[in-house]
């Protein structure tokens, strides 16, 4: 019974359900033998959806053992409790899984907890990840021919065939007790013998029933066909010691992946494997790891014990080495071993010594081993070796940077021992070396930095002594170009490249104009002017003038009319005007009921609105003059002052300001109407009703429009037809009058040429719309709200009442 309530807790553990109860729950309820119906019932449930073919192994031989192999390799490795111990202490995240497996004594049932995948320990112990990566499992390839060495064993499939003047095909099993048999020969033992072995006495067998295997004239082979399953024991410091059945081609190596590898105290120098009672042999993987010796992988036979004992000497290596992690060591491995193991000291590791910090006696004693004494200092089992790095300090190292053809670092050797030969392996100075003073920086016994100014045109002449160099020294040679401000010289104006140009010795106004891609069209060549910076370093008085300024005159070659160049000097600004008579053509744009629509140029400074209808022929009988109107582009300064209109709009409106005005009613399109009287214009020309118009300005003169459209707070808004002298309330009337949220008062009429008027008198014209406003809509007080504002008002007035009775 009991092992059947923990089948069916396993099985309940790995059932992900969110109305099961925890796993910890069922376990606590299993150790305190508190089980109760409902319980022991949902655990039946769970039995059926229980999936725990990754971890069964049960014992059966004589069947596929690499399906079996399959299902048994999957998770061995994270598991970390066997068998019916306490439960207590355990991560939670994790599972406990239902295992059978085969031992000495028969079957025997385990649980395992399986870690949470954040809880696993990732040991840092070198090979002992070889048997826990699910890419490296050692499975032996049952698909290649089997080789000769290969022991044949009871359960081994043989294939014998017979070719030649006689023919024959023999499969058998290899019973139990070691034999096959061979119709007209009888049984044949070939248990316990190679292929070759067994190869050899079959033909021997055989002989007596075909001669022709003496001459030749019959030819046998002998092949397997599925080959037998074995047990092996393991035991000691692996993750899932027990009795594993294995494919015969099974090795070492093999046996200990599907046992999840060895656990963190388990060894990799001496895995021993006992064979009929006797150690056969004793296995280091770390000679397979480093040296790639095979040998090692030994095969497998039926009945073998791999035993792992715990580690004898655990050294662990720190620092600038290519590997630093834990090692185990045999005794009498050195430091020269540990090194071997990590890889080798890295590229900025102190090969000259080693540090090793070792416990006695309860206390830790520190070594320093010189190389020297690396293969002969024996570590013992907890030491740790620190590596070192190199000191960040240069033994003969110089450096020089500046006005020389090759800067850089330079080593103090035979060839560069002075400061002076230190330049000249430098290629030399440069044209633009500052010679009256270079720098040299130069390190202190104690680190700290001096400085030494040094004469270049003396030292480089003989005039003065040649300087010694010291490890560490460093000269910076100034270049001339880099003592100063960077010179430059600007253009603006009408130019095709105004811009910032780099300065020139010698550089003229003529010159600047080519670097500027020359003039432009609309440049004035009769009034160029250059500005000049005032230049005294010496000065203690504020001078009121602040700059110079010439002016030039220049000629279509881009020449000075009076043939004088004019030479600039750094920072000098020049100025390119814009002709006074340089005018691009602007025109504006007649559409609608005139005779001759289409673009008119403005042909003279104010030209007016009377003079362009006149141009395009004047307007037709059908056109209604009333309604004409004009749309209008933006122009870059009225663009601008939108903008500002509309940011400080944004800016009252963040600030939480009651008066900020709404967006919406300031908006303004790159195009707008202008209001205008047409038929005035017309008939006094040049009054204020003919305004001037402006470049891409559009006059549109429409036919008459008999209607006037009625949108906004009415109950039906629509278009009704012009009824001369009727009010504004005629026509809402006609739209189903006002709606609930009217602001009659409010109401206004925009007519066709772009006027707006408002009030209810506003006078209606035809084609006008009239606009009726609507209040702001307030969103009424929900229940919610309204029961909040009472539970406040309520816990107030409680408030209030206790400190009335606390002043009684």
């Amino acid at each position: 019974m009991r092992k059947t309530i923990l089948s069916l807790l396993m099985a309940a553990a790995v059932a992900v359900s969110a109305q099961a109860q925890s796993t910890q729950e069922l376990i606590e309820a299993y150790r305190n033998g508190t089980l109760s119906q409902s319980q022991i019932e949902q655990l039946k449930e769970k039995e059926a959806e229980s999936t725990m073919k990754d971890v069964n192994r049960t014992r059966r031989s004589g069947t596929d053992t690499a399906d079996k192999l399959n299902q048994m390799r999957t998770s061995q490795a994270d598991m970390v409790m066997r068998g019916r111990t306490d439960m207590q202490q355990l991560p939670a995240g994790g599972r406990f899984v239902y295992m059978m497996q085969d031992s000495l004594g028969g079957d025997s049932t385990t649980m395992a907890y399986i870690l949470p995948a954040e809880g696993r320990n990732r040991s840092r112990i070198f090979g002992h990840d070889m048997f826990t990566n699910e890419q490296l499992t050692f499975e032996p390839n049952l698909s290649i021919a089997t080789p000769d060495n290969y022991v044949l064993g009871p359960g081994d499939e043989v294939i014998v065939d017979v070719w030649g003047d006689s023919q024959m095909t023999v499969e058998s099993t290899i019973s139990p007790d070691g034999k096959i048999f061979i119709s007209n020969v009888g049984p044949v033992t070939l248990a316990g013998l190679s292929v070759a072995e067994a190869s050899q006495r079959l033909r021997s067998v055989l002989s007596s029933i075909y001669a022709g295997l003496a001459d030749g004239s019959v030819q046998m082979k002998l092949s397997l066909g599925s080959i037998r399953s074995i047990q092996v024991n393991i035991t000691g410091e692996v993750t899932s010691s027990g009795t594993y059945t294995l494919p015969s081609l099974a090795t070492l190596f093999h046996a200990l992946h599907v046992a999840g590898g060895v656990n963190d105290l388990g060894t990799l120098r001496s895995v021993k494997i006992y064979r009929d009672g006797k150690l056969f042999s004793d296995v280091d993987v770390y000679d397979y790891i480093l040296n790639g010796n095979s040998s090692r992988d030994i095969a497998l036979r039926d009945g073998d014990l791999i035993t792992v004992a715990p580690y004898g000497k655990l050294v662990e290596i720190t620092g600038n080495v290519k590997r630093p992690m834990f090692y185990e060591m045999k005794g009498g491995e050195t430091v020269a071993d540990l090194i071997r193991f990590a890889g080798d000291f890295n590229g900025e590791a102190n090969r000259s010594m080693v540090s090793v910090t070792r416990r006695q006696g309860g206390k830790y004693a520190s070594f320093t081993v010189d190389s020297a004494d690396f293969g002969n200092f024996v570590l013992e089992d907890g030491d740790v070796v620190s590596v070192g790095g190199s000191i960040d300090r240069y033994e003969n190292r110089v450096g020089i940077e500046g006005a020389v053809y090759r800067p850089g670092y330079y080593a103090i050797d035979s060839t560069t021992k002075t400061l002076k030969q230190l330049i000249e392996r430098a290629d030399g100075l440069r044209e633009d070396a500052f010679m009256p003073r270079a720098i040299l920086y130069r390190e202190k016994p104690d680190w700290s930095v001096e400085v030494k100014s040094i004469d270049l045109g003396k030292l480089m002449s003989g005039e003065t002594a040649d300087i010694t160099l010291r490890p560490n020294d460093y000269l910076v040679v100034a270049a001339e170009s880099g003592m100063r401000e960077a010179y430059t010289v600007s253009i603006l104006g009408s130019v095709s490249r105004p811009d910032t140009y780099p300065y020139a010795e010698n550089m003229t106004v003529e010159d600047l104009l080519v670097a500027a891609g020359g003039l432009l069209e609309s440049a004035s060549t009769a009034n160029v002017a250059v500005t000049r910076r005032i230049k005294d370093p010496k000065s203690l008085n504020v001078n009121d003038q602040l700059f110079e300024t010439f002016t030039v005159n220049v000629n279509d070659s881009l020449s000075v009319n009076d043939g004088r160049e004019f030479v600039l000097e750094p920072f000098d600004q020049v100025y390119v005007r814009r002709s006074p008579v340089y005018i691009t053509q602007s025109s504006v744009t007649v559409n609608g009921e005139v005779a001759f629509g289409g673009n008119y140029p403005l042909s003279h400074r104010n030209m007016r609105i009377s003079e362009v209808i006149a141009a395009a022929g004047n307007v037709t009988p059908g056109a209604f003059v009333e309604g004409a109107y004009l749309l209008r582009r933006m122009t870059d300064q009225e663009q601008i002052q939108n903008q500002a209109l509309q940011d400080m709009i944004a800016s009252q409106a963040n600030a939480g300001s009651t008066d900020s005005l709404n967006m919406a009613g300031v908006e303004i399109q790159s195009v707008y109407p202008v209001g205008i009287n047409l038929e005035e214009a017309l008939n006094n020309p040049g009054s204020d009703a003919d305004i001037v118009l402006r470049d891409g300005d559009v006059i549109s003169v429409p036919m008459y429009n008999g209607t006037v459209r009625v949108m906004g707070a009415v109950l039906y808004p629509n278009s009704v037809t012009f009824s001369e002298g009727k009010k504004l309330k005629y026509y809402v009337d006609a739209a189903g009058g006002f709606d609930t949220r009217a602001r009659k008062d409010k109401s206004f009429v925009i007519y066709m040429n772009g006027m707006v008027a408002s009030g209810k008198s506003a006078e209606i014209r035809p084609g006008c719309i009239v606009i009726v406003p609507s209040k702001n809509q307030r969103e009424p007080i929900s229940w919610a709200e309204t029961v909040g504002l009472l539970s406040s008002t309520a816990s107030t007035a409680a408030v209030i009442i206790s400190v009335l009775n606390l002043t009684k």
